[in-house]
């Protein structure tokens, strides 16, 4: 933090596991799932008050996400703790996005989370309670962003708590193909049976045996309407890793974790991916 402006570091996220539970009756799914952050993965911000609200947005996927109404999130945020604090919020954010879109990544919710976190900084709030209770009125990732901690998410993502997996450092392997859906579709369209909530002690070795034995529960709905997340998750089970082939959220990135990055290495290197057609990066996880 510097006296005049915040630098940030929206994380990317990503669900170990992610298990739909039931339907509740306002619509919404109530959910289970692990989720980690990846360091070498974010979009990076930097933040200053200002006169009037002014949004500034490059990097990589800067085209795709103003095509897409871009700053959508950030605005709520800032409106959202306008309100709250009954204060007025005049931001100037320089955005550089890293963070693909409809990833499964959580680009936007980390985005939000972020400019909240700086809300406080700037504007020295000292009691956190109240912006935490309705951060999920922005987005239901945008809580466990907000932290950036190892967590276990459940309700409809409002409800976390914080875990310790023995600190033990694992890689991913990202890989995200051409997609065109959104996580409002997947959920529509989900048809399949509901999963149980974990029961086993929360150990690194139970989770990743549970990731191997259940897959994301939306998984077959984004395979179903998908065909290029599919494709990704069939050419990767040819292949040994610590887990299968998983998607994160409701994707459309694909994820595989290994012990050390020498083994994610050698794995990669065995993969026929054109970098025109998939966006393919690595990470260790925040474990």
């Amino acid at each position: 933090m510097h006296s005049d402006y915040i630098e940030e570091f929206a994380f990317a996220k990503l669900n170990l596991s992610f298990k739909v539970l039931k339907k509740l009756p306002n619509n919404f799914h109530q959910i289970e799932s692990y989720i980690t952050f990846l360091p070498n993965i974010y979009d990076h911000l930097i933040i200053k008050k200002s006169l009037q609200n002014k949004i500034v947005i490059n990097g990589k996927f800067a085209n795709q996400l103003i095509a897409n109404g871009g700053d959508t999130l950030i605005k709520k945020s800032i409106k959202l703790l306008s309100n709250l604090l009954n204060l007025k919020v005049c931001l100037e954010v320089n955005l550089k996005k890293n963070i693909p879109l409809n990833s499964g990544l959580g680009g936007g919710s980390a985005d939000a989370a972020a400019i909240i976190r700086a809300i406080i900084k700037l504007y020295k709030i000292k009691n956190n309670k109240l912006i935490i209770n309705n951060l999920s009125k922005i987005g239901s990732d945008v809580p466990a962003c907000f932290l950036s901690k190892n967590v276990k998410v459940s309700g409809t993502g409002e409800i976390l708590q914080p875990i310790k997996l023995l600190n033990k450092k694992l890689w991913a392997l990202l890989i995200k193909p051409k997609s065109n859906y959104s996580t409002k579709n997947i959920f529509e369209n989900f048809n399949n049976s509901y999963a149980k909530p974990t029961k086993f002690e929360l150990t690194l070795n139970n989770l990743i045996n549970d990731m191997n034995k259940y897959n994301n529960s939306l998984e077959k709905t984004v395979c179903r309407i998908e065909k290029n997340v599919k494709n990704v998750l069939s050419y990767l089970y040819n292949f040994n890793s610590l887990t299968l082939p998983r998607i994160t959220g409701s994707g459309s990135t694909v994820f595989v974790l290994f012990k050390t990055e020498q083994d994610l290495k050698i794995y990669k290197k065995k993969l026929s991916f054109s970098k025109k057609d998939y966006w393919i990066q690595y990470s260790h996880l925040i474990l």
